[in-house]
């Protein structure tokens, strides 16, 4: 092993959180010839590396700061190579509670935005917004129940 790359990827680790995907990605923008598997144990073993961690904070962070669904957030981890039995330990991360909040809140927001238009597409707005942030269709239906309550689904 080379230590200048071990100690490039020990800061790499040591600056946030990374997946074994991103890792890869740069062992082979360091050194193409490399045996990504030899740092990869190391970068665990040492405690720099661990996915389970990874994962967790991924979940928090992304329904916390950018209030993603668990939709987009399952999406984008798979895009990352996780595997789906490993996100699904980390779902009670999220509060039920905070999450249908979080989906009400952005509706009622988006709601608000709307200027034009008959209550109808509105509606759609709201809707196609809260399923493009990655919340459950049926969650969604719910939350505008409340928000239209002639409704329109």
């Amino acid at each position: 092993m080379d230590s200048e790359v071990l100690n490039k990827l020990a800061r790499y680790c040591a600056y946030q959180e990374r997946c074994i995907s991103e890792i890869k990605q740069k062992i082979y923008e360091l050194n193409a010839e490399a045996d990504t598997d030899t740092y990869i144990q190391w970068l665990q073993e040492n405690n720099y590396l661990n996915e389970s961690r990874f994962v967790g904070l991924y979940i928090r962070s992304k329904f916390n700061q950018k209030k993603w669904g668990r939709g987009k957030i399952h999406f984008e981890l798979r895009k990352k190579g996780i595997s789906d039995s490993e996100i699904q330990l980390h779902w009670e991360e999220i509060a039920e509670e905070d999450y249908a909040e979080a989906l009400k809140n952005l509706l009622v927001k988006k709601a608000e935005s709307l200027k034009t238009g008959t209550s109808a597409e509105k509606y759609q707005k709201c809707y196609r917004t809260g399923l493009a942030k990655g919340f459950e269709p049926g969650l969604v239906s719910q939350v505008l129940k409340g928000l239209f309550p002639k409704g329109f689904a």
